[in-house]
């Protein structure tokens, strides 16, 4: 019986996942920046912050596609690069203005999973490693940016909030978070690579997913993990299931998307 409620709600998420939604641009901290390119110039080759940028087709126009970190400062900045073989540098300068995120408190009642005891840092700071070297990965095949909703539920629009941890400060939330039910399965919302999975001590059960040229997802608190390292994905494939694994109030999924090395907000992605 429940092998046969899994598939009915599978047919259902698939069907409800089946179409592909627009990529937006936003040019605040946390947001996504289209720059327009010349390539009758020759291949595009643009980088910002010293960090590769994916370069993609909009309509009949090719653009530079920039993550702007929550961090980055309100004013103007600059991509540079070059075209083709050239070597001769260009600079796109374009301005970011401000936006104000709000706050969320949280009680957590496990007290370690906001304050860690050594045992838990032996674990928390491998771990890290580990994510930090998924979320800067890179290489040049092509990506799809009109990404399908991974999950079907109720979307909290959290990404940015500043977060309060049992009364205190911690970093903002780098995500969007999706409340679903344990169980409910998670699709890839573009085709690409497995390259970081595991059991995490704050992310539960975690998947990063490269869909190319540094345009990384990243899925967290699963239930169960239906890929390994190393598995090409199809765009609408399972790959897990929603859960409540790590520092979590209830099930949901975090999911995060990150370009050229910093998280970026998910629903630009999926926004209709």
């Amino acid at each position: 019986m429940k092998s046969l409620q899994y598939l009915l709600l599978l047919t259902l998420c698939l069907f409800s996942l089946s179409v592909s939604a627009k990529l937006q641009e936003s040019r605040v901290p946390g947001g996504i920046a289209f720059i327009p390119l010349d390539d009758k110039q020759g291949t595009p080759h643009f980088k910002f912050n010293n960090k590769p940028l994916l370069i993609t087709q909009q309509g009949e126009k090719t653009i530079a596609v920039v993550g702007l970190s929550l961090s980055l400062k309100p004013g103007e900045h600059f991509i540079s690069g070059y075209y083709g073989n050239k070597k001769q540098l260009v600079k796109k300068f374009f301005t970011v203005t401000d936006k104000e995120y709000t706050t969320q408190h949280i009680t957590i009642k496990d007290k370690r999973k906001v304050n860690p005891i050594k045992q838990d840092m032996d674990r928390i700071i491998p771990e890290q490693k580990r994510k930090k070297k998924a979320a800067k990965f890179w290489d040049n095949s092509s990506a799809d940016v009109n990404f399908l909703t991974p999950v079907e539920g109720i979307m909290t629009g959290s990404y940015g909030r500043r977060r309060v941890f049992n009364g205190q400060p911690k970093r903002p939330h780098s995500g969007m978070d999706i409340a679903a039910d344990t169980g409910v399965p998670i699709a890839s919302p573009a085709d690409g690579t497995v390259i970081e999975s595991g059991d995490f001590f704050f992310s539960g059960n975690l998947v990063y997913i490269h869909h190319g040229q540094g345009l990384i997802t990243l899925y967290a608190h699963l239930n169960t993990i239906d890929v390994k390292v190393g598995d090409k994905v199809e765009k609408g494939q399972i790959i897990g299931t929603v859960g409540a694994t790590g520092r979590v109030t209830g099930p949901h999924l975090h999911w995060s998307v990150g370009l050229n090395g910093t998280w970026v907000d998910p629903d630009l992605f999926i926004g209709q």
